[in-house]
């Protein structure tokens, strides 16, 4: 499929006759199906973009937005002023270069991906756009494994969720509760230099503290592999059956010393986690036809790949040629059993495998910790001074 046939379509016309596009546009490319090489006749077309700021957001005026403009239902505002178009009609999404730039950073699944599509995918190319993807290795770092595995499991426990396979059990709550906030340590560790991951210890006990067996296996807070599991079958305290309502996630902190400051960021950044988590457990998934089971299996699976990628050569390779037939094999239903509505064992035992692969990947990964923050810095000035000082129509 050819980008600029497509963009040159009618219903694309504002990409050249909106104020906030035509020339600002740095880049345009596929996104979805299309991108990964994964599409199907019905695929719907996504195109994704960059769009260079208002010079008034660059220059600090960004909070005097007309209200005509903040009014617009395609034009997305934040604090900064300009940050996203969206078009509904065609599945249109472009960022504003300060916005994507901060997601790029973070590794961010969704939108990391628009930096590694294949060349003649790309439209529109601007000498911004071409900066960025000239410099796209130095958004590379071993945050890739927090962003991709993170959103990986969330994604399979909504998958179970959708087939009706975790049942709402407390065990997979607590589990992928813990593996969410110990992301977070992470990024505590580095913000709070007094805090380390250490001085939060979890685990999943029963109501009395008493450690847990689940399918006849120990498990602690920290054994995500727990996640893959199909079902939770049997849970013991020292051989004991107990309930899955008396399963909970229980804290041991240990923060002697830690300065005030450092306490307030540590205590809310993971407050916020339990906030968010639990209102993400209010709007359970409802069921799904096959189609989109397997479309989001394939999906998650896809996530892993790309990770590996990342943490291991250092590209970002958004077309997945390589491992196109069992990708596609699971969008087209040959890990599903349609009659008990579910993934077979085998899809779960590879999600498993993966999942332990990327996190030995990520241990062995020559990636720094987290970008450049200098490289990045000023890369992103470079271009927003080019912008500045460049004719405007």
């Amino acid at each position: 499929m050819d980008i600029n046939t497509v963009i040159s379509a009618p219903e694309y016309c504002f990409l050249k006759s909106d104020p906030f596009l035509g020339e600002r546009i740095a880049l345009l490319t596929f996104g979805g199906s299309i991108s990964y090489g994964l599409n199907t006749p019905e695929s719907d077309i996504d195109i994704r973009g960059i769009v260079m700021p208002e010079p008034a957001d660059l220059l600090g005026c960004g909070f005097i937005a007309e209200d005509k403009a903040k009014q617009n239902e395609h034009y997305i505002y934040g604090a900064n002023g300009f940050e996203q178009y969206i078009d509904r009609t065609t599945d249109t999404t472009l960022y504003v270069l300060g916005k994507i730039v901060a997601l790029f950073y973070k590794c961010n699944p969704n939108t990391i991906e628009m930096l590694g599509c294949k060349p003649e995918h790309y439209a529109m190319v601007s000498e911004y756009g071409k900066l960025l993807l000239d410099n796209r290795e130095i958004f590379l770092s071993k945050l890739a494994y927090g962003s991709f595995a993170g959103y990986a499991r969330g994604q399979f426990q909504r998958l179970k969720n959708a087939i009706g396979k975790d049942n709402g059990s407390n065990v997979f709550k607590s589990i992928s509760l813990a593996d969410s906030i110990e992301r977070i340590q992470r990024h505590l560790e580095e913000e709070c230099k007094h805090y380390k991951r250490e001085c939060l210890k979890m685990f999943v006990t029963d109501m009395s503290g008493n450690k847990i067996t689940v399918n006849g296996i120990p498990v602690d807070a920290y054994d995500v592999g727990v996640l893959f599991n199909d079902t939770v079958t049997e849970i013991t305290v020292d051989g004991k059956p107990i309930s899955d309502e008396e399963v909970q996630l229980c804290f041991s902190l240990n923060i002697d010393m830690l300065p005030a400051n450092e306490f307030s960021v540590v205590t809310n950044e993971i407050t916020s986690c339990v906030k968010e988590f639990n209102k993400h457990l209010g709007h359970r998934n409802h069921k799904k036809d096959s189609y989109h089971l397997n479309k989001h299996a394939m999906h998650l699976l896809r996530l892993y790949f790309m990770a590996e990628d990342i943490l291991t050569r250092g590209e970002i390779i958004t077309y997945r040629e390589k491992e196109h037939d069992l990708l596609m094999s699971i969008k087209t239903g040959e890990y599903f059993n349609s009659e008990q509505n579910t993934l077979s064992p085998e899809f779960f035992d590879m999600v498993n495998r993966m999942d332990k692969k990327l996190l030995t990947v990520y241990e062995n990964s020559k990636l720094p910790e987290r970008p450049d923050n200098a490289k990045v810095s000023r890369l992103l000035s470079d271009i927003h001074m080019k912008y500045l000082l460049s004719p405007k129509p």
